[in-house]
């Protein structure tokens, strides 16, 4: 009866466990997403893209479009993803706080993320 339990215990653990750094995540290509939960900055880049710095180093996330343009240091980056990684084809809203309070966040359009890579320190 042992045995059985240690199998369980096993295959619960199994599915619980954070994909490997670099891990194809949901058919992306290794290393093309941001695990959210390791982000501990965003800075925007106008005009059309967003700094991530995470415990493994920072990435920069190309965006389709120009929500990013009038951005500034107070904006806030809100990720839209379902699996807590940002890949690639996920969406970004970037807004002000002050005009989001009067607008609400859903008023200020969405940027697809069409690719992300590591940035190296200089």
């Amino acid at each position: 009866m042992k045995p059985m339990i240690l199998l369980s215990i096993a295959a619960v653990a199994g599915c619980t466990a954070q994909p490997p750094r670099g891990a194809t995540i949901a058919g992306q290509s290794a290393g093309s997403c941001i695990d959210l939960s390791q982000v501990t900055a965003r800075r925007v880049l106008p005009p059309a893209a967003v700094l991530f710095e995470t415990t493994h180093g920072s990435y920069r996330a190309e965006l389709a479009g120009r929500c990013a343009e009038r951005a500034d240091a107070s904006a806030i980056v809100q990720t839209e993803s379902q699996s807590g990684h940002l890949c690639r084809d996920d969406r970004i809203r970037i807004y002000d706080p002050v005009e989001a309070k009067a607008t609400g966040a859903r008023a200020f359009a969405q940027c697809r993320v069409v690719g992300i890579s590591p940035v190296s320190a200089s």
